[in-house]
Parts: structure tokens; C-alpha cells; sequence
């Protein structure tokens, strides 16, 4: 799988975690930005992977069903954190 937008170390990566006991007891509880920007990091595909690309005409009928491998995918960054907002195909 390719991947564009990589980036050798994110800023969001220098943020500690702060899911500690301390943060939990306090109210409210303040959301961890490292564990939200990692499992934002953690959805991205690292394999390829198959999708369903069907034809359709004019009038929205499907005039082919086929599938295609995916190989390559372009990351969308955050600009303050450069953190994973989104993929694209």
C-alpha cells in the first residue's frame, strides 16, 4: 500500500498521553488528544484493499458491477497537529 502525506514524526506524537488516573478522577474529564490523534492514525488501511466500483448510466442503473483493489491512498492532515483527519482514494 502506498500512502501519501506521510510524515517522519507528526507534532500530535510529541503530546503526552494524559490518561492517567489524575485526569480521570477530575470532573470533567479532559479528553486525551495523543489517544484520539493515535486511533485517528490507527484507522488509516495499511494493506490494500477491495471496493466495489460499479458503472452506472445516465439514469443512475447500474450498467456494470465490477471491483477494484485500492493501492494507494492520500492522507488529509489537520494543520495545527498534522494529525489524520481523513484518507482518500
Amino acid at each position: 500500500m502506498k500512502i501519501n502525506g506521510l510524515i517522519k514524526k507528526a507534532r500530535w506524537e510529541n503530546i503526552p498521553c494524559e490518561c492517567g488516573t489524575e485526569v480521570m478522577d477530575s470532573f470533567p474529564i479532559k479528553e486525551c488528544l495523543h489517544c484520539k490523534f493515535d486511533q485517528c492514525w490507527k484507522s488509516v488501511p495499511q494493506k490494500d484493499f477491495t471496493v466495489n466500483d460499479d458503472q452506472y448510466d445516465k439514469d443512475g442503473k447500474v450498467t456494470k458491477k465490477q471491483t477494484r483493489i485500492v493501492k494507494e491512498i492520500t492522507l488529509v492532515r489537520g494543520s495545527k497537529y498534522q494529525d489524520v483527519v481523513g484518507w482518500t482514494w
